[in-house]
């Protein structure tokens, strides 16, 4: 029996479209620019690329800057995503898209703590000069949790950014004026500022261990 020419058209078509449903598009690139612009565009899949590839590097520099159990590190993670979003088309390639979403993490948290501090040195100053009460007490029950993150508070949030992102993040000088769109030299500064605060903090700490331990001994 001859099959008409409409039934293997038919017959045809049918393979093509079952061949077809087995092509699956790319991911997309959470590095390419193009991807970016989608994303801000409203494009779901790039939306979730790009979310998902730098969240985490972008959280923990945020916590880094701000304190690892601050309660704004979330909300300054999703403000740093919608900035990225909205600014999209200001992205100029001249860096990697992840280097462009630290910068926006760096920028975004330091104005957080920039903010806080500001609000924190006039509480202290009311309570130095008797106008308020000083801030309460931490929990007791958090007294030896981590050194480090305890030591960088003791910082502005000038010099702690440039720290974080120079001696634990292993920046560049030259990446962190580019991400800060701070002067070299006021990043040196802030840098040696910090270097020199760390080092007052951690010699007092050495000698209130050793006053500790020759009261425990007497």
């Amino acid at each position: 029996m001859k099959v008409g020419n409409g039934d293997a058209l038919e017959r045809r078509d049918v393979v093509m479209s079952s061949r077809m449903k087995l092509v699956r598009l790319p991911a997309p690139d959470p590095e390419d620019p193009e991807t970016l612009l989608s994303a801000a565009a409203g494009d779901d899949a790039c939306v979730r690329a790009i979310y998902r590839a730098h969240v985490d590097r972008v959280h923990r520099h945020v916590a880094r800057v701000l304190g690892r159990h601050d309660p704004e590190v979330e909300d300054v993670v999703q403000k740093v995503f919608l900035a990225a979003f909205d600014g999209a088309e200001g992205f100029g390639g001249r860096s990697k898209v992840s280097t462009w979403i630290l910068g926006i993490a760096t920028r975004r948290a330091l104005d957080e703590a920039r903010a806080r501090w500001r609000r924190d040195r006039w509480q202290r100053l009311s309570a130095w000069v008797g106008l308020g009460r000083a801030p309460s007490a931490p929990d007791e029950s958090h007294a030896m949790r981590d050194q480090a993150e305890a030591l960088l508070q003791v910082l502005t949030p000038d010099q702690r950014t440039v720290f974080v992102l120079k001696e634990v993040e292993g920046h560049t000088l030259q990446e962190i004026a580019d991400l800060t769109g701070v002067g070299i030299s006021t990043l040196h500064a802030r840098l040696q500022a910090a270097r020199k605060r760390l080092d007052a903090e951690l010699g007092q700490s050495d000698v209130r261990t050793e006053e500790e331990g020759g009261h425990r001994g007497a």
